[in-house]
C-alpha cells in the first residue's frame, strides 16, 4: 500500500510535455547509476507521506524518511524540518528504478556531511523538533545549511530565557540559542538566556577582584538598588565593614541619592551561582576622579558626568 501510494505520487508529476522523448534514455542512464552504485546528487522538491518527492537527473524520485542521509526518531520532526529542506541538495545512490510506471527510488544512507565543530558561548539558529516534559529538541543543521546534517541537542526548561516561552514554542518554529557543551552522554547542551549561560561557563564568578562599571538600576518609590555589570550580571551593593562609621553614613547618604540608569565604579567581591548574583563594593572614591578619565567622559552623558562629580564634593567635604 505504501508502495502504491509512492508510485501514484511520482506518476503525477510525469504529465505530457510533448518532450517525454527524453524520460526512457534517462531511465536507462540512472538504471546504469544503479548497476554501477553510483553516487548522485538529489534534490527535495516537497513533503510526502513517508518520505520526499525529489529530482535525481532531472527526473521526479522519491526517498523514504529512513533513507534520508539522518535519521531521527519520529515523524514529527521531519515533518518539522520540511519547509527548510525544500530545494535543498543531498547525495545518494538509486535503490530501485520502475518504468512502467516510473518509479525511481534513492537511498541516502551514505557519508556526505563534514564534521560539525562548535563552540562554547556562540550562538547558533536551530529548530524546535520536538517538546517533552524537561525542555526541547533542538537541531541546529540548518544553521550550516545543513552541510553537517542534523546537529540536534538539548534545551533544558531551566535554560529557556521566559518560562512562558515553555508552553509558547512551537514544533517547527526557529529558535536562536547559545550552546553550553556537551553533557556526560555526549550530548550538546543550548540555551536561550545569555545571562544563564554565563554563569553555567563560569564568565560572571571570573570577574572576582575586578573593577567595573555598573548601572544603577532602581523603581520608582522603591529604595532597593541593584546594579548590573555588563548590562546583564545582576548585583547587589555591599557597604565595607572596614571602613568608618562616619564614612559608612556618609557613603550610605550617597547610595540613597543614586538614580536610576546612573553609572558607578564597583569592585567585584563574590559571586552567588545559587542566585546568579554578584556582591560588589561601591568604590565613590574612583568615581571622584572622574574629571580626570577622558575615556569615562566621552562615554557618559552629561547629567550622570554631574552628578559623580557632585559625589566626588559631598564626599570631599
Amino acid at each position: 500500500m505504501i508502495f502504491e501510494t509512492i508510485i501514484n505520487g511520482i506518476k503525477e508529476k510525469f504529465i505530457t510535455t510533448g518532450k517525454e522523448n527524453w524520460i526512457p534514455e534517462r531511465l536507462d542512464e540512472i538504471e546504469k547509476h544503479r548497476d554501477n552504485f553510483d553516487t548522485l546528487p538529489f534534490k527535495i522538491v516537497e513533503l510526502k507521506d513517508f518520505g520526499f518527492l525529489t529530482k535525481v537527473k532531472g527526473l521526479y524520485s522519491y526517498i523514504s524518511f529512513y533513507h534520508m542521509p539522518w535519521k531521527y526518531v519520529d515523524t514529527e520532526s521531519w515533518i518539522a524540518i520540511a519547509p527548510y529542506l525544500i530545494d535543498k541538495k543531498f547525495y545518494c545512490k538509486i535503490h530501485k528504478v520502475d518504468k512502467d510506471p516510473i518509479a525511481i527510488i534513492l537511498n541516502g544512507e551514505l557519508p556526505q556531511f563534514k564534521k560539525v565543530e562548535l563552540t562554547i558561548g556562540h550562538e547558533y539558529n536551530g529548530l524546535i523538533i520536538k517538546k517533552v516534559d524537561y525542555g526541547f529538541f533542538i537541531d541546529i543543521g540548518n544553521h550550516f545549511d545543513w552541510s553537517c546534517g542534523s546537529v540536534i541537542g538539548l534545551m533544558h526548561k531551566s535554560q529557556v530565557a521566559n518560562t512562558e516561552d515553555l508552553k509558547n514554542h512551537k514544533i517547527g518554529e526557529q529558535i536562536s540559542v547559545i550552546y553550553q557543551g556537551l553533557n556526560d552522554n555526549g550530548q550538546y547542551l543550548f540555551s536561550n538566556d545569555r545571562e544563564k549561560t554565563d554563569w553555567h561557563l563560569g564568565v560572571p564568578q571570573s570577574l572576582i577582584g575586578e573593577i567595573m562599571w555598573a548601572k544603577v538600576v532602581r523603581k520608582e518609590n522603591n529604595n532597593q538598588i541593584d546594579l548590573l555589570i555588563r548590562g546583564i550580571y545582576k548585583a547587589k551593593l555591599s557597604l565595607d565593614k572596614s571602613q568608618s562609621s562616619k564614612y559608612k553614613r556618609k557613603l550610605k547618604e550617597l547610595k540613597n541619592g543614586l538614580v536610576n540608569g546612573q553609572i558607578v565604579n564597583c569592585e567585584i567581591l563574590e559571586a552567588d551561582e545559587k542566585n546568579k548574583t554578584l556582591k560588589v563594593k561601591w568604590l565613590a572614591e574612583i568615581d571622584t576622579d572622574i574629571e580626570l578619565d577622558n575615556s569615562l567622559i566621552n562615554n557618559l552623558d552629561k547629567e550622570t558626568i554631574t552628578n559623580l562629580i557632585k559625589i566626588k564634593n559631598r564626599l570631599s567635604d
